[in-house]
């Protein structure tokens, strides 16, 4: 009972340690493990942004933006909200898979679009590292709305599910 017990305990450990890299398990236990694993992701995500100064960009930067089909519609007429993560460039060539997407940029569910968005020179933006995603990958924040117009385009991602 007592090496149960301890299995139990590094088990918990590892998990949540892991953060959102680790599947959930269908039972309750693993998905409150999750959640609480998401939310202390996104406290250290939120503290990043707080601690970080927008500086305005030195020249216009072409961007990309991987979210889901519904938010992209809403964003490609409203506009793209404060605090918006988006890749820190545009490099040519074809979109990522949606789970290599969600793994390197640390995103909770797959995307199923890419938009490209242009943001203009002098336009305020924070520099930061992924919080859960690849170590080493960099976003980029703004803490001004980004307006409809500075999308350029929007790419369907394809599903190998």
């Amino acid at each position: 009972m007592k090496n149960m017990h301890r299995l139990l305990i590094c088990t918990l450990a590892g998990l949540i340690g892991f953060g959102s890299s680790v599947p959930v398990e269908a039972g309750s236990l693993g998905k409150s493990v999750g959640r609480a694993a998401m939310a202390r992701v996104f406290k250290r995500d939120l503290k990043h942004h707080a601690v970080t100064a927008a500086k305005p960009l030195a020249r216009s930067r072409t961007v990309y933006r991987y979210t889901t089909r519904v938010r992209g519609q809403r964003e490609a007429t409203s506009g793209l909200a404060p605090n918006t993560h988006m890749t820190v460039r545009a490099r040519p060539g074809r979109p990522l898979s949606p789970s290599t997407a969600q793994r390197r940029y640390g995103l909770a569910s797959p995307p199923h679009v890419r938009e490209t968005i242009q943001l203009p020179k002098g336009f305020p933006v924070r520099h930061n590292k992924v919080v859960g995603g690849a170590p080493g990958v960099g976003e980029i924040t703004s803490p001004r709305a980004i307006p409809p117009s500075s999308i350029r385009r929007t790419v369907p991602l394809g599903y190998s599910k």
